[in-house]
């Protein structure tokens, strides 16, 4: 026989769950679903049976499993039929869920970080920044392994999208007053310039964004940021710009984008520009 504390101390369980698994009237909520060997009032002692059972609630509780979840899963283990593998894939879609809603809140998180080194008035377009860069990273990934493009390509079309996403935030922050002395910095200041005048132009003159002009802009800005890519020959350009225009279809649809966006290009421009690259990308894949 074995007493409480030698339990507690075998598998981990806590005094209060031992407790809750074999009395029903307990602060906790009890089960009261498992008798041990000798159980009277202040005394309880366990043989082997009990050490396996709570040798087993031990695995469950590491699996997530909770105190209410122990019940009908100790008895799925015990069936002979298909009751343990749904109640475990249950368990495992509900963890996963989690840990892709914890990535999610550490990818905030670091976006958050980022702002500290920044002066308070710019903290706030530091996190901007910071998430439409991470927004970038995740959509060159994803476009370029969707298109099976090679190294090369998904890193030169990586750069140049973080050079613009970059370039909207300088122009969100220093507005059009900012004089830049770079060259690369410059050609990104006047290639949105270009496109937030384009876009004025779609919603000013009441495009539809599956329409030709909204997929011809489109395609004319995949196509001009492509050509900044050093590209060699024709076909690279046109695999560049389809690259491109998928990555961009990827980041306005992360709904992260829409202020950035909207404060750049003006009312309505995000949701314009989400439709027609989707539209124009989804194109493009059929036409492959």
């Amino acid at each position: 026989m074995w007493e409480r504390s030698q339990v507690e101390r075998l598998t981990g369980l806590s005094r209060h769950m031992i407790q809750d698994l074999c009395y029903h009237n307990t602060k906790g909520g009890g089960l009261g679903f498992w008798e041990p060997a000798v159980s009277k009032p202040g005394y309880s002692r366990f043989d082997e049976g009990d050490l396996l059972m709570f040798y087993l609630v031990g695995q469950l509780k590491r699996a997530g499993f909770t105190l209410r979840e122990v019940e009908p899963t100790v008895f799925a283990i015990l069936e002979n039929d298909d009751s343990l593998v749904r109640t475990l894939q249950g368990k495992a879609d509900e963890l996963h869920a989690r840990r892709a809603e914890l990535a999610d809140q550490l990818s905030a998180l670091e976006c958050l970080e980022d702002a500290v080194s920044s002066k308070p008035a710019d903290r706030l377009y530091a996190v901007m920044e910071a998430v439409l860069v991470q927004s970038v990273d995740r959509a060159v990934e994803d476009a370029g392994r969707r298109l099976g493009a090679t190294r090369e390509e998904v890193d030169s079309v990586h750069a140049l999208l973080l050079d613009v996403a970059r370039g909207m935030m300088s122009e969100l922050r220093d507005g059009a007053d900012r004089v830049d002395e770079a060259d690369d910095a410059t050609s990104t200041r006047l290639c949105i310039g270009e496109a937030r005048a384009g876009i004025a132009s779609l919603l000013h003159r009441g495009m539809v964004p599956t329409g030709p002009a909204a997929c011809g802009f489109v395609r004319r800005v995949s196509r001009k940021l492509a050509r900044r890519c050093a590209l060699g020959t024709p076909a690279e350009a046109r695999a560049h710009a389809e690259l491109i225009m998928r990555a961009l279809a990827h980041v306005l649809g992360d709904v992260e984008s829409g202020v950035p966006v909207e404060l750049l290009f003006g009312n309505g421009s995000y949701a314009f520009l989400a439709q027609a690259f989707r539209v124009c990308a989804a194109g493009a894949g059929q036409g492959r």
